[in-house]
């Protein structure tokens, strides 16, 4: 790759648009006087590189590189760098897709105070881009070792063995590794700094903290063992204490209930007795009424018995009959069935007979119409023959119709020579345009394959698109639909979270099954059990206070099932109280019946059906068969009143048995014991409210749940036709593109034309052969017609009588025909209308019935209910008189208990009296043991209250005490030995509770974490140091050895260009200290194989020599394709600049060279000569192509000439003839 032009316009003193170029291949030289804008072609060549210091291209902004900073009217910089790349070149750099572009082109754009702009073949491109480009090809301007200036050469004289020995580095490669060398030796001494910074921390922090944290966590420990020693023989001295007093309050319990017990029974036994005498005393004059009044009422039951038995006869009569009636409907209904089926049968074979009947007078109507035809056109020939000869009748017509006929005739015949020549032009084209056809071969039959295969597929998705029908109305509405019900669905899911997580908070227990246990055996809370009638909700929160904690209780269902679930969840540590409710096992109270509630509102002043008194158990819904028992349980006992004086009067009456607990619908609570409460009641939570519309959120999620999968049954299949006719449709603009894309290249393309061409002919041949056809039998039958008219005329002219005999015949004959089918025609319609009124009298019989079966059925159905009806009302009928029987048989029943009641009454009264005067006698004595118990029971019990008082864990330890193998065992461990221990253990811990450190172990074990982590973090430092050590050895090997094949390289490249640009001396590199190339390498320089022992012995020019050797061998081993070299030559006289570009041609042979310079014997062996000019204080470039003269006979070439002529022009411009005005950089 190589600079093929570079194209300049309003860089530096290029104001205007400069071509310079075309550049040769390898050696281009620009001259110039000074100022004319030689150095600033060089400058945008490192402009376009992208170069970021600007002393480099001499400017200290931006802006300075436009011309006259943009005062001259010249706003922007445009530089345009044309490369010349060759495809074919093996081991291109470039990258991919450039190394395969024959032309490269990078510009470069700035604008005064505006942006900075790239652009790679005419496209914007960033900086990195650019860079990494020619980064490819060894042209990094940041680091630009392609570039050579006078400064370089200067400074490479004056460097240090070092400092030569670091540009070998750099020229290996190894430069690169010294700097991550030496940042790995730093990162290596860190983490040494490091490691000894954690062996500091470890000897003088880490051990001696663990080592004092360890000796105080032993003394916690003693400390914490003894604190626990002491509350367990606490505890142990505080449960002998409450056992005693438990053990003597259960006997004194145990004695006094006895006693009470012994007492209640006594005096139940009094009650009864009274009871008794009572009740017997009334039970004889009882029976002696009820035996005096026996005899009425079974007079009256044996009456009512032979009225309901009367009626039972009559309602069986009636069952009877409707049957009978039934049966006689049943077989009407089969008959009428078997008449449809007859009816129906034969109505279809009239109807199939009709459809021939019809098809044979249609027929028969056709051929009237046909003869009548006929009849008029034979009339109208006769009646034209009978006018007055063939000229005057219907020969003139016939002669004008032959004339029509024959023009017509010869009109298709010239049609039919027309589209014979046009055909054989079509297909002569047609046969030109397929052997250009041919010519192109598969492409066109190719391009005919695609358009018809697109076509085909368009075709088919056209077809399943319109096979994907969805009816857009149905699907938005199913839509919206669906929309609505998630929405409510999600509304109802909310406000059914919200109420479970209330009820959750504070009223709902969650209560975990013991393994083995059936579900069945929990019900669950009472507030789950129960519900609250929709027309009471207002009665929630006074439900909630009357009840209170009762609607909290979890149902279970008996003892055992209660202690296995107390047991699995543990409540009795809970922090919550817990009760439990067996059903089996639970006593009922008080329950408040239909009566008491009747007498209670009469109490108020109400009516019985009035409901500002309701029982609780009125306003709730529960399962009677299951849940009947808790209802009662929680409910049976209370009332709600709608004023506090109602349910005050109702609590607080005299009558006990009527007094039951009352609640207001405001919240007042009344008491039979005489507690009220009321007031406020803001913060009491509706428990029943809360549940009852939890369960109502919950089942209408449910449904609406239930009406989303009805609606996503019928929208899921629409939703997938949608799909896929979306699909379709992407498919079939794709499929269209595509077509339209295939036409419209065969439009475009040559084969593409000629085929439309040919297809154009084709139709053009098909039309024109199909007229033709169609022009050959409109001929035909135009020429038979000639000849017909021809005939006729003929006949007319010479047959006049047989013609018109001939006429008068046929119109004979077609009129008996048309006579004789008239006739038929008219016998065929009367036929049809008597079939057609048969047809219809079938019809509306066939109705008539299916109308009378339909009636039947119906009347049948009504009879069959009847049926059932009566069958009710004798089952009815026949229990009433069984109640009857069974009334006569108590009555006769009654009246002989009631005789054998009057003596039994009698005896009973007198036992009664005895019995009750013994149990008064034995209550006096049981009442003076049970005071005795009172008084110990009281002091036993206020011993017990302290203890749990003060000690709350006694509930849950209780069931241990005294137990063998327990921690209470008082029978293994004496309470007194226990005491004394208790005693000097509190001592003990006083005096240590003021010196342990209780947070040791955590500290401990906090430190010795960090100690695991400081000893890993240590190994890994060590293992990381090593590594990078033996890394570090690894590369000072490998890079000893690169810079020594590259030293001799280098050497070898430095010895040849040296030679041929100062003949008969030598030069080398050579090492400071023979045996170690890292003390550097110096230049040495021989005249005749007589080394200099010092540079200093040199010329300027010798040593300006020297160092451009070592440049230049240095680039030798990193080739460039472009080298940059600016007045090299400054220091060097003539013949070394001869010399100089005589060793580019011959050790540079593949790489361009862009050299400045003001010596003829530097731009003598240049390939092209760019000669720069100042005019009006604007520089021009002008190009001399020294390599494409030819030799002359006297070996001279064209660039002497070239030479001469620059050194003449130099003349001039030193004489003053030219222009010699300075020109800003």
């Amino acid at each position: 790759m190589y600079i093929e032009a570079i194209v300049l316009e309003g860089f530096k003193s290029y104001s205007n648009r400069v071509y310079v170029g075309p550049l040769h291949p390898q050696f281009n030289a620009v001259t110039g006087l000074n100022g004319t804008g030689k150095s600033n072609i060089l400058d945008s060549i490192c402009f376009v590189l992208g170069i970021t210091n600007h002393a480099l291209v001499r400017a200290t902004k931006l802006d300075d590189l436009v011309y006259k900073q943009g005062q001259a009217g010249v706003t922007k910089a445009t530089v345009t760098l044309k490369f010349r790349n060759d495809p074919h070149q093996q081991n291109n750099p470039l990258p991919f897709p450039y190394r395969e572009m024959p032309e490269i082109t990078i510009t470069r754009q700035i604008v005064i105070g505006g942006r900075d702009r790239y652009l790679l073949n005419s496209r914007n491109a960033q900086l990195k881009e650019v860079r990494d480009f020619f980064h490819c090809c060894q042209m990094n301007i940041n680091s630009p070792h392609f570039m050579i200036q006078q400064g370089k050469i200067t400074k490479v004289i004056n460097m240090k063995p070092k400092e030569v020995l670091g540009l070998i580095e750099e020229v290996s490669g190894t430069r690169m590794y010294e700097l991550k060398r030496g940042n790995a030796v730093k990162l290596m001494q860190k983490k040494e700094q490091k490691l000894q910074e954690i062996s500091v921390v470890l000897r003088e922090e880490i051990e001696p903290t663990i080592e004092r944290l360890r000796k105080e966590k032993q003394e916690y420990f003693n400390f914490v063992s003894m604190k626990e020693e002491m509350q367990r023989f606490q505890r142990f001295d505080v449960a002998y204490r409450f056992y005693s007093a438990k053990q003597l309050l259960q006997q004194g319990t145990s004695d006094f209930d006895e006693l009470t017990q012994k007492k209640a029974e006594i005096e139940a036994q009094i009650a009864e007795c009274d009871r008794e005498t009572a009740a017997a005393q009334k039970q004889l004059e009882d029976v002696d009424t009820e035996r005096e009044k026996l005899d009425g009422p079974l007079q009256r039951v044996r009456q009512k018995k032979e009225e309901v038995e009367k009626l039972l006869a009559k309602r069986h009569s009636e069952e009877k009959t409707a049957r009978r009636d039934l049966k006689l409907f049943s077989d009407a209904l089969e008959d009428l069935k078997k008449e449809e089926q007859k009816l129906a049968k034969k109505l279809a074979e009239k109807r199939a007979s009709r459809l021939s009947e019809t098809s044979h007078a249609e027929a028969a109507e056709e051929e009237v119409k046909r003869v009548k035809e006929a009849l008029e056109n034979a009339e109208k020939k006769l009646e034209g023959l009978s006018t007055g000869g063939a000229e005057a009748g219907g020969g003139a017509s016939l002669r004008e119709k032959l004339k029509q006929a024959k023009t017509k005739a010869a009109q298709l015949e010239a049609e039919e020579e027309d589209l014979k020549t046009e055909l054989k032009h079509v297909d002569e084209e047609l046969r030109q345009v397929r052997a250009k056809l041919n010519k192109s071969g598969e492409s066109a039959a190719q391009m005919t394959t695609q358009r018809d295969a697109a076509a085909a597929r368009v075709a088919a998705l056209e077809k399943q698109l319109a096979a994907e029908a969805v009816d857009e109305e149905k699907l938005a509405s199913l839509r919206e639909e669906m929309k609505l019900c998630r929405r409510e669905i999600d509304a109802a899911k909310h406000e059914a979270q919200e109420s479970q997580h209330e009820l959750n908070s504070w009223s709902k227990i969650a209560v975990r099954l013991p393994r083995g246990m059936h579900p069945h055996k929990l019900h669950g809370q009472v507030f789950e059990l129960v519900e609250l009638k929709n027309d009471y909700l207002d009665f929630a929160k006074a439900l909630q206070l009357l009840v209170g904690g009762k609607l909290e209780y979890v149902v279970v269902e008996d003892k055992d099932a209660s202690k296995a679930i107390f047991k699995e969840n543990n409540f009795a540590s809970s922090r919550r109280r817990v009760t439990l409710l067996p059903i089996q096992d639970c006593q009922v109270g008080k329950i408040c019946d239909t009566a008491t509630l009747f007498q209670n509102r009469r109490l108020v002043g109400l009516s019985q059906d009035d409901p500002r008194v309701l029982r609780c158990l009125d306003v709730i819904d529960f399962d009677a068969n299951r849940h009947e028992k808790v209802a009662l349980y929680t409910f049976g006992g209370s009332l709600i009143c709608a004023t506090a004086e109602m349910a005050e009067k109702i609590t607080y009456q005299p009558n006990k048995r009527q007094a039951f607990p009352t609640v207001t619908v405001e919240g007042d609570v009344f008491q039979t014991g005489g507690v009220m409460a009321g007031g406020g009641s803001g913060h009491v939570k509706e428990t029943l409210l809360l549940w009852k519309n939890f369960k109502r959120c919950s089942q209408m999620s449910q449904e609406l749940e239930e009406r989303a999968r009805q609606i996503d049954f019928y929208l899921q299949p629409m939703e997938q036709t949608v799909q896929r006719r979306t699909q379709v449709t992407r498919e079939l603009r794709l499929a269209q593109n595509e077509l339209h894309n295939i036409e419209q290249l065969m439009a475009t393309s040559s084969a593409g034309s000629e085929m439309a061409r040919a297809q154009q002919l084709e139709e053009r041949r098909r039309d024109c052969t199909k007229r033709k056809e169609e022009v050959e039998a409109e001929k035909g039958k135009v020429l038979a017609e000639v000849q017909q008219l021809e005939a006729d005329v003929y006949e007319l002219e010479h047959n006049r009588d047989k013609l018109e005999a001939s006429l008068k015949k046929e119109v004979k004959v077609l009129r008996q025909r048309l006579k004789s089918l008239e006739a038929s025609v008219n016998t065929l319609q009367k036929e049809i209308g008597s079939f057609r009124q048969e047809l219809m009298t079938l019809e509306k019989d066939l109705q008539s019935v299916q109308e009378d079966i339909e009636k039947r059925t119906q009347g049948l159905a009504d009879l069959q209910k009847a049926i059932e009806e009566k069958s009710k009302l004798v089952a009815e009928q026949k229990a009433k008189v069984e109640d009857v029987r069974k009334e006569i048989e108590l009555c006769l029943s009654e009246a002989a208990q009631s005789d054998k009641k009057l003596g039994e009454l009698t005896g009973k009264l007198k036992k009664l009296q005895k019995n009750k005067d013994h149990l008064l006698l034995t209550l006096k004595k049981h009442q003076h043991l049970m005071n005795d118990r009172e008084k110990n029971i009281g002091a036993a019990r206020q011993e017990m209250e302290a203890l749990q008082r003060a000690n709350d864990w006694l509930h849950a330890e209780e069931r241990k005490f005294n137990q063998p193998g327990s921690a209470y065992d008082f029978r293994q461990l004496r309470p007194e030995t226990a005491r004394q221990r208790l005693q000097a253990l509190q001592v003990e811990v006083q005096r240590l509770q003021k010196s342990v450190n209780s947070a040791a172990a955590t500290l401990l074990e906090k430190t010795e974490k960090d100690l695991l982590a400081l000893v890993e973090r240590k190994t890994q430092v060590e293992n990381d140091k090593a590594k990078i050590e033996a890394v570090i050895s690894e590369l000072d090997i490998k890079k000893r050895q690169s810079l020594e094949t590259t030293w001799l390289q280098v050497n070898e490249n430095f010895t040849g260009i040296f030679e041929q640009l100062l003949p008969n001396a030598q030069a080398k590199l050579a090492q400071v200290n023979p045996r170690d190339l890292m003390d550097g390498l110096e230049m040495r320089i021989a005249f005749n194989k007589r080394w200099k022992e010092s540079l200093a012995e040199l010329s300027g020019g010798q040593r300006s020599l020297l160092a451009l050797s070592l440049i230049l061998a240095l680039l030798k081993v990193k080739p460039a394709p472009v080298y940059i070299l600016d007045e090299v030559d400054a220091a060097l006289d003539l013949s070394h600049t001869q010399n100089i570009g005589s060793m580019i041609k011959t050790q540079f042979p593949t790489s361009q060279f862009i050299i400045v310079s003001l010596k003829e014997g530097m731009f003598s062996h240049a390939d092209v000569l760019f000669r720069t000019r100042l005019i009006d204080g604007v520089s021009n470039v002008e190009r001399h192509a020294l390599a494409e003269r030819p030799q002359r006979r006297d070996g001279t070439s064209a660039s002497d000439d070239a030479a001469g002529s620059a050194r003449k022009k130099f003349r001039k411009h030193a004489r003053g003839e030219d222009s010699g005005e300075d020109v800003p950089n």
